[in-house]
């Protein structure tokens, strides 16, 4: 896993000629660029290290010290000339994903322009600019199976530390100070009394349950990878450990939208690993268990009552502001002040905040990330890299399982989003370079987007008429 590991050469051989392949594999203009350099790419792990550590919330001599903001420009400093490279326009068309969550600033920039916010665009505009930088970073630094192989490797330990911390000061065995204890009373047992639930929470962006457990779905989805990788023994135990660690405490989160997006992410796992015939027993089997495993607060999804209704009305709440203003919004961090909370709804915040354009964008990048990788699993496209190939179920299920539990939770701008986003772009780049299956940017690309963006955002709207 570490970035300095030997470079090995891919493991599908060489591919048929040009004159012996159909139309439709025709190499594509896309070409996968050179495996960056080791000291970039390490800095880059380095970087996703104190992203999800957070070393200043945890030793008391490093609070309120910069060290994300210096690890970024470290990172930029030896990156930038790849970084370049990403923004030409030849690679822009071949990745529309990219096209997709780098739009999203200058929509950020004109929503706060439209209502004259000067402040908005210095200080909520910036902070998503080192959202938008980090994406960069990440579709620069990691060019090779090798690499993103380590970089799963790499973001498996730290999701393990960040859950173990976690877990460490749940049970109080360490005292972390900037980790805080969520207790709830909400939950009631077979007799109607009210139970007071503890609610696992970390550092960081994950100093909520909610949060954390949609990072531990997306830790849950990477052990399996490595849990079903038969060539070597260590990668293979860290995935069994890691597995189950993460499920037990999916669990001591007591998260609705994180039990429902472990449903989702398991549905696709079977479904893009085994099809369909085989996912039916699997699924009858799979499914029964993990009510019973989760039964409880997880398990009681009632959208007419208590907080799936609570929801629903500040959904309401952000279709009544997106009238106000349809095509850029009322603006990013907006929401808040209007509805005294964030939305809850990743999608239906951003249609808000940054209008249906914005939400369009958002929107299309969730979509290519799964259309493309469904449209990898066709007959007739065949994956030469058969690591690439082995990989596909997985990453397929961790990006579900994240779109669906961002239907019950506002993590639209959230650097672990982009981290996605960009795990989608990596891969399609170096498993999709060969194939003439993979979208480009063009009219009719944008027409289907559109299409969908609208029939999202009128499929969130029937739902809240129906139960609000």
């Amino acid at each position: 896993m570490p970035a300095s590991c030997p470079s090995q050469p891919q493991s599908a051989g060489t591919p048929p000629t040009l004159k012996s392949r159909p139309a439709a594999f025709r190499p594509s203009p896309l070409v996968p660029p050179k495996e960056t350099h080791p000291l970039n790419f390490s800095l880059f792990i380095v970087l996703n290290g104190v992203l999800f550590i957070r070393p200043g919330e945890i030793v008391p001599g490093l609070i309120g010290l910069p060290i994300y903001e210096w690890t970024i420009l470290a990172c930029l400093a030896v990156s930038l000339p790849s970084m370049l490279q990403q923004l030409r326009s030849t690679s822009l068309a071949s990745q529309p994903i990219a096209v997709c969550v780098l739009g999203l600033l200058p929509v950020t920039i004109l929503s706060f322009l439209s209502h004259f916010s000067i402040w908005g665009i210095r200080n909520e505009g910036w902070d998503f600019f080192k959202v938008i930088l980090y994406f960069l970073l990440f579709i620069s630094n990691v060019t090779s199976t090798r690499q993103l192989r380590h970089f799963l490797g790499w973001v498996l330990c730290f999701i393990l530390v960040l859950c173990a911390l976690a877990l460490l000061h749940f049970y109080e065995v360490m005292e972390i100070p900037s980790l805080v204890r969520m207790r709830e009373r909400q939950f009631y047992d077979s007799v109607g009394r009210a139970v007071e639930l503890d609610r696992l929470c970390s550092t960081g962006i994950y100093d909520n349950p909610n949060s954390l457990s949609r990072i531990l779905v997306v830790g849950m989805g990477i052990s399996l990878y490595w849990l079903f990788d038969w060539r070597t023994v260590l990668p293979r135990l860290l995935g069994l450990v890691s597995a189950g660690i993460f499920g037990f405490a999916i669990m001591l989160t007591h998260s609705r939208g994180g039990f429902i997006a472990l449903l989702v992410g398991t549905l696709v796992f079977f479904l893009t690993r085994f099809g369909w015939r085989k996912s039916l027993p699997l699924a009858l089997l799979a499914f029964p268990l993990l009510f019973l495993l989760f039964a409880g607060r997880q398990t009681d999804i009632d959208p007419s009552e208590g907080t799936g209704q609570e929801r629903i009305q500040l959904w309401n709440k952000g279709f009544s502001l997106f009238q106000g203003a349809p095509l850029l919004g009322i603006g990013m961090g907006k929401y808040e002040e209007e509805a005294n909370l964030v939305a809850h709804n990743s999608f239906i915040h951003c249609y808000t905040e940054l209008g249906f354009l914005g939400g369009t964008l958002f929107t299309g990048a969730i979509y290519l990330s799964l259309w493309s990788m469904y449209r990898l699993g066709l007959p007739k496209a065949r994956i030469p890299d058969r690591e690439l190939q082995r990989m596909r179920p997985y990453l397929m299920a961790i990006m579900a399982a994240y779109a669906a539990g961002m239907c019950t939770i506002s993590i639209s701008y959230h650097v672990p989003t982009y981290m996605l986003f960009g795990l989608s772009t990596v891969y399609l780049r170096l498993a999709g370079a060969n194939l003439r299956l993979m979208p480009r940017l063009n009219g009719k690309l944008v027409f289907r987007l559109g299409t969908i963006s609208a029939a999202v955002l009128v499929g969130f709207y029937v739902y809240v008429r129906l139960y609000i």
